[in-house]
């Protein structure tokens, strides 16, 4: 916009000028137009002086608009830092529910074959209702056709060959096979 009004400018003073040389104006013009002319030549430098400033504008303005556009790469190389960071916890936290999701199948798998472990003893106790079993097996409940039975002040069930003293195991009541 500048560099048109300084063209436009520069046109008007070349037109005075060019008026100022012509042969059929008076006499008395001439000494005005000169006067003029003089006028005309210090806007001309004046605006050649005015259009390095603008270029010196310009050029400080691409500057300006350079270090913006290096500002906004940064802060988009920030963002893009940001999302891979959000990324990486997400995974992270994937893992950590897989992790728990697996621990607890793992107890489920374990209280499984305890719960398994324990109906193959009693059926073993069952069985062998007239065996003798080793001391210290436990059972959850009891074989059919026991006594209970007194010794030293203690309690106990005598089931053939065996006798079993009540206990707990956290908060569940079990059979111990036991020596009166």
């Amino acid at each position: 916009m500048k560099q048109t009004s300084t063209i436009a400018g520069a046109v008007i003073v070349l037109f005075a000028m060019s008026i100022a040389e012509m042969p059929h104006l008076s006499v008395k013009l001439v000494p005005e137009a000169q006067a003029f002319r003089g006028r005309g030549a210090a806007f001309v430098v004046g605006a050649s002086v005015g259009s390095a400033g603008s270029s010196s504008a310009q050029a400080s303005a691409a500057a300006s608009q350079q270090q913006a556009a290096a500002a906004q790469q940064q802060a988009a190389a920030a963002q893009q830092q940001a999302a891979i960071e959000k990324e990486k916890a997400a995974a992270a936290q994937q893992q950590t529910t897989a992790a728990q999701q697996q621990a607890a199948a793992a107890q489920q798998q374990a209280a499984a074959a305890q719960q398994q472990a324990a109906a193959a003893q009693q059926q073993a106790v069952a069985a062998g209702a007239g065996k003798s079993l080793p001391l210290g097996t436990v059972v959850s409940t009891l074989p059919a056709g026991c006594t209970p039975k007194t010794v030293g002040g203690v309690q106990y069930h005598a089931c053939g060959d065996n006798f079993y003293r009540a206990a707990f195991q956290g908060n569940t009541l079990v059979y111990v096979t036991a020596q009166p």
